[in-house]
Parts: C-alpha cells; structure tokens; sequence
C-alpha cells in the first residue's frame, strides 16, 4: 500500500490533546508542525470531540494522509470504539465509534485514521529512539496521574494493563500516581490538595521523604513483574519521572536488594514519544 512520507502522530490525554508531523524515513517529530491544547475530559461528547477536531483540522489533512492516535485504555483499537466508563475521564464518548466520528469531522475515510495503545506507543516511540536492541525483554512505565504499562518482546510493543494489578492489597496505581503524593502530603504534614510540584516548593524535606518511599513503592511493585516476565531492561516515563533524582537511588537499591538487577533508561523524547510511537505502527499497519 503506497502512503505520503509523512504521518500525523496523535496523543490524547487526559488534559490535552497534542498532535504533529512525523518523517517516516526518520521517525522525527518535525517541532514546527507540533499543536496541543488543553481538552476536558470529563466534558461533553461534543465538547470533547471538538477540541480534538479543531487540533486535528489546522494540519488540513488530504485523502492519502495517514494518522496514528495514542490513546489511553480501556478502548477498541481496533474498532476506534471508546470503552472508558469507570476511570470517569472520557466517560461521556463511552461506546461511541470514535473512529467514524473523527473521520467525518474531518471528511477523511475511517481506514485514515488508527489507534493505538498510549502507553505502548510512548514505549515503542522511546525504544525506537534509544535504539534498544529487540532482543531485550523491555518493560515500559509512565508515572503520572495514573500508571501506564506496557512490553515489548521483539519488535512490537503492547499494552501491559498493570495499572489494576493487585499491589499491598490494593490496585497497583493507588501507591504509583500522583494521588500517592496528595495524600502523602495531607496525613504527613496536613497539606491538602498539592501533588508533587507543589510539595517540593512548600515543604521539600516532606516531599524528597516522600519521593524515597515511593522509590521503594516503585522498585518493590517491579521486582515481581521483572522476575515473571524476564524483565532486563526498563523505560520509565511520564511527569513523576521529572523527580528521578530525588527516587532512582531508592528504586535501584530496593531492586538490587531483591536481586532484580536490570538497567533503567528513561525517557527522552518526553510527550513526543506517544506521538513518534503511533505513527511508527502506522508504518507497520501500512506495509503489511
């Protein structure tokens, strides 16, 4: 199948929407070409579907123009059909065909238009990028307002869905977002409301405390995952990951202490590896 050499790389969040131009020859974001704005998530259909079509309208796509969406789970890939419910984000596009929706907005046909798992798509956008052989078992991790997951065992990542494993008794994310760090902040110092940011301005002693456990939460959550998924190498990313000098020496001195030796990269692209991943397996898609 003949495509342009160039596909339109697509994030969607659970704020924003952020969308740009990737050269397929060189997987490269091209920066001038990026657009992101702010989106609510726990607005209308409407609301929501127009912010995204009024990013996605100002790159004024043609009929031989190809888009790869990143996209948060639960979601039929596949089908471009919405399945967010519970996770209150997006509740409102909830089995609605996203796909066609989009399409028509854009006057585009729906084989146009792909989707793909977020956080596989910023794992395949980073190891791409790093160059990390596809010989390696790699894991994938984004730290945020929830926990992203996602393997890659050769050369296509997938998603991981280890948010909800069981962890401490409790769902894996409740110790790995950025809720840890709220409620870390009220019981330990009676600060309400502020996540990580905002602790480290107003009582940093708390929050580098706070960041060395959540290393230790970090490393003792991976040290099962890494032994029964052969685990040797791991890109951890995502907005919590801009505080890894205050919990990368906790994390790797748990796993070492659990015997868990694997080596940690992360992320260097930022945002833009969600982006660069999407379109990377629209390649893929496209030449099969």
């Amino acid at each position: 199948m003949k495509f342009s050499r160039k596909v339109l790389g697509v994030d969607i969040g659970g704020s924003h929407i952020t969308a740009g131009w990737v050269e397929l020859e060189r997987l490269r974001l091209v920066p001038a070409s990026v657009v992101r704005r702010p989106v609510d998530s726990y607005g209308t259909k409407d609301q929501i579907l127009s912010a995204w079509l009024e990013v996605l309208s100002s790159f004024h796509l043609a009929h031989e123009d190809q888009i790869g969406i990143a996209m948060p789970a639960p979601f039929d890939y596949g089908e471009g059909v919405a399945l967010l419910k519970e996770q209150g984000k997006f509740r409102h596009l909830y089995a609605c065909n996203v796909k066609n929706l989009l399409a028509q907005g854009l006057g585009l046909q729906p084989a146009q238009i792909h989707f793909f798992n977020d956080a596989a798509s910023f794992l395949q956008g980073e190891a791409l990028y790093q160059r990390i052989p596809t010989i390696h078992r790699l894991m994938g991790i984004t730290l945020g307002t929830g926990l992203g997951s996602a393997f890659r065992f050769g050369d296509q990542a997938m998603d991981a869905a280890l948010w909800s494993s069981p962890f401490r008794g409790r769902q894996a994310e409740y110790y790995l977002g950025t809720e840890w760090f709220i409620r870390y902040a009220s019981e330990t110092c009676g600060r309400e409301g502020i996540g990580p940011k905002e602790l480290l301005a107003l009582e940093p002693d708390v929050a580098k405390q706070a960041f060395k456990e959540f290393g230790r939460n970090l490393a003792d959550f991976l040290a099962g995952i890494i032994q029964m998924e052969r685990i040797d190498q791991i890109v951890i990313g995502g907005n919590l990951a801009k505080g890894r000098d205050y919990f990368y020496s906790e994390m790797m001195q748990e796993l070492e202490r659990q015997h868990r030796l694997v080596t940690v990269h992360f992320s260097q692209l930022g945002e833009d590896a969600a982006l660069i991943g999407a379109a990377s397996n629209c390649i893929r898609l496209l030449s099969e």
